[in-house]
């Protein structure tokens, strides 16, 4: 039986090898800088006394680093990004921290030039663990001030008890938005293909468990001159359709809202959070239907543009619409995610 631990640990992997340089070789430094401990006093030494509202805290920490680095390196400030979810569980705020971390060690590697060790996932994703990797991501954008010579320092606010993961899922995300736009390697539509195709992959390998499964369908005729926003668009359906094929198995998915009218503003990194958390919910998806075998890994597909993206999410939006028509067998379904 694949578990929740297996199924994040490839995922991280697949965005791991999206975000750091495939052709370098560079040695691990392990010259990090000092992060401070929680405003709020609560000991990291007990794990369990952290809470969300630690999280949220050191997240907001590592923005307004980052804002500092915007404004020395002269980018105009980021646009705010379009998914904000309403229901976040711990996995989910976890998976987005490692993602965090990734684009804060590409930064570190861009300007410091340096290959920072990654944080290994873990099978509980308790508060603990996610400041745990939201604070090395705090420690990679501190290198990339002290290396620019940034000499402004800001505090950490405390933040209430109340905090939910869904706030410290939005922030992460926000956060994310905000390290890309002072990447020199800013997302590109090449990376959310990989994504995408992620899904499809994932997508496939539920199909052929469909009993009397109907052909695979096809991939839809390349249309061109397509924008960020059409694709954002066709994901939101993709995630609407995966979401129906869960509930059907009794699992309950993120929700969250599409953007609407703003979503014509859509810009790569808004579609690569979309595709990357379709990619999260679809492997757990897969992991609790024990027929469905192993996807093959999706390997850089070269330069692609936003409408052959578009194209591969027409495929994933056939596939989804034949598994919400048909169902899935029977599986581990457990209770919730």
């Amino acid at each position: 039986m694949k578990s929740r631990r297996v199924v994040m640990h490839v995922v991280y992997l697949t965005l791991l090898s999206l975000l750091l340089p495939s052709k370098q070789s560079m040695a691990l430094d392990a010259s990090d800088v000092s992060t401070p401990p929680p405003v709020s006093g609560r000991r990291l030494s007990d794990p369990a006394s952290i809470l969300p509202a630690d999280v949220l805290a050191r997240v907001e920490l590592l923005r307004a680093n980052v804002e500092f680095v915007r404004r020395f390196v002269g980018r105009q400030p980021a646009p705010a990004p379009l998914l904000r979810v309403e229901s976040a569980q711990s996995k989910e705020v976890y998976s987005q921290a490692l993602n965090l971390e990734l684009r804060a060690n590409r930064l570190a590697f861009e300007q410091v030039r340096i290959v920072r060790a990654a944080s290994i996932p873990q099978g509980q994703a308790l508060p603990a663990a996610v400041f745990g990797v939201v604070d090395s991501a705090l420690a990679a954008v501190l290198l990339v001030k002290q290396d620019l010579g940034i000499g402004d320092a800001v505090a950490e606010e405390q933040r209430p008890e109340s905090t939910t993961p869904s706030e410290v899922f939005n922030a992460a995300v926000a956060a994310g938005s905000e390290i890309n736009n002072v990447l020199q390697q800013q997302t590109s539509p090449s990376e959310v293909f990989r994504l995408v195709t992620g899904s499809v992959h994932y997508a496939a390998a539920l199909h052929a468990t469909i009993r009397k499964a109907p052909s695979l369908p096809t991939e839809p005729a390349f249309v061109p001159n397509m924008m960020p926003s059409d694709v954002y668009g066709r994901m939101v359906e993709c995630f609407g359709l995966a979401a129906q094929a869960s509930a059907a198995m009794g699992i309950e998915t993120l929700e969250f809202d599409p953007g609407d009218e703003s979503s014509r503003r859509a810009t790569p990194n808004d579609v690569a959070v979309l595709a990357a958390l379709l990619v999260e919910e679809l492997s757990y998806l897969h992991s609790r239907v024990p027929q469905a075998k192993r996807p093959p890994h999706a390997y850089y597909p070269g330069v692609r543009f936003p409408a052959h993206v578009y194209q591969r999410a027409g495929l994933l939006k056939r596939i989804l619409e034949d598994l919400v028509a048909h169902g899935l067998p029977s599986g581990d379904t457990g209770a919730g995610r």
